[in-house]
């Protein structure tokens, strides 16, 4: 890493917000100048567990640092991150970006117009799994994506699509590389007013499908990832870190010879890595805002398929 260190903070110290803090706190290359949560009580034991200073208003933090970490509600999100720009700081935003698209639009008009270095967390880019797929070329035809979370009370403000599904509709973006044409949607609520299971399939111009689950009503995490290609199969468990690959390939006419290989996997921290990349591109001024207009993507879609669910919800 670069000499020169970062003035950080982070705003909402809440389960993600505690994990920047605990990074941030470890790296050489960044000054932790503080926390702020409207939560003074959560606040101060996690000052007292990383020894880090608390800010009494998101003013004064915003005030002594160059960067800062948004990891609070995604209502929250726009007039925070727009405080921030104000104070001329680069803003690294948990996903979904913001709680529209509307609203995620004037944060990218803003950070333009700043000329500042903003990411938005989609974590799983920077998971060792997908990274180590992704080293080769491919070409899916068929994707398949489950992700289940265990029934706990984090993000019950959104619906799953936005909380957890969206990771999926990312990193499916990512892999194919063609327009939607067609978003068939269901869901259901269960546990809150919002929607807490939803399947989805997102069928592309170029005839690639995807199909979609996410539930936060489940007795066990999962988080994988199936590609199916012209004579290949790959398991992505981004939860396990663990890609396995199957293939096929022709001797004659008649008959095929299958091979299976486990893909090497770095092991390495997803969260420490994506911060890293962010404070990098402080460093070398790259304000480039590919990452936020991805992550406007992805929560174009997570809306559309909102709106599909919501809709037929009231036809019923």
């Amino acid at each position: 890493m670069g000499n020169k260190k970062i003035k950080f903070g982070v705003v909402g110290v809440g389960h993600l917000g505690q994990h920047h803090v605990k990074h941030l706190a470890k790296f050489d290359f960044v000054d932790l100048i503080g926390i702020y949560d409207a939560n003074k009580s959560l606040m101060v034991e996690i000052s007292k567990t990383y020894k880090v200073p608390t800010y009494e208003s998101l003013n004064q933090l915003l005030n002594k640092v160059d960067a800062v970490s948004i990891v609070t509600p995604t209502n929250s999100h726009i007039e925070i991150a727009q405080k921030a720009l104000e104070y001329d700081c680069h803003i690294f935003i948990e996903k979904p970006i913001s709680n529209s698209v509307e609203s995620a639009q004037s944060i990218l008009n803003e950070v333009i117009r700043k000329n500042k270095v903003a990411h938005v967390g989609h974590i799983e880019r920077f998971n060792p799994a997908f990274k180590a797929f992704t080293k080769q070329i491919h070409r899916p035809l068929f994707i398949e994506g489950h992700r289940l979370t265990k029934i706990n009370n984090r993000s019950m403000d959104i619906s799953v699509v936005l909380d957890l599904m969206i990771h999926d509709i990312d990193l499916v973006l990512q892999m194919i590389d063609s327009s939607i044409k067609e978003i068939i949607a269901d869901g259901v609520s269960v546990l809150s007013n919002n929607v807490d299971l939803a399947n989805v399939k997102l069928i592309f111009k170029n005839g690639a499908v995807a199909n979609l689950t996410a539930s936060r009503i489940s007795g066990k995490d999962m988080r994988k990832i199936r590609v199916f290609e012209n004579k290949k199969y790959t398991s992505i468990d981004l939860l396990n870190k663990d890609v396995k690959e199957y293939s096929a390939h022709s001797i004659n006419k008649e008959k095929l010879i299958f091979n299976h290989q486990n893909i090497t996997v770095k092991k390495m921290d997803a969260l420490a890595e994506e911060l890293t990349h962010f404070y990098s591109c402080i460093i070398n001024n790259n304000v480039n805002t590919q990452n936020i207009e991805n992550a406007i993507t992805a929560l174009k879609i997570a809306q559309k398929i909102n709106d599909i669910i919501q809709t037929k919800k009231a036809i019923k």
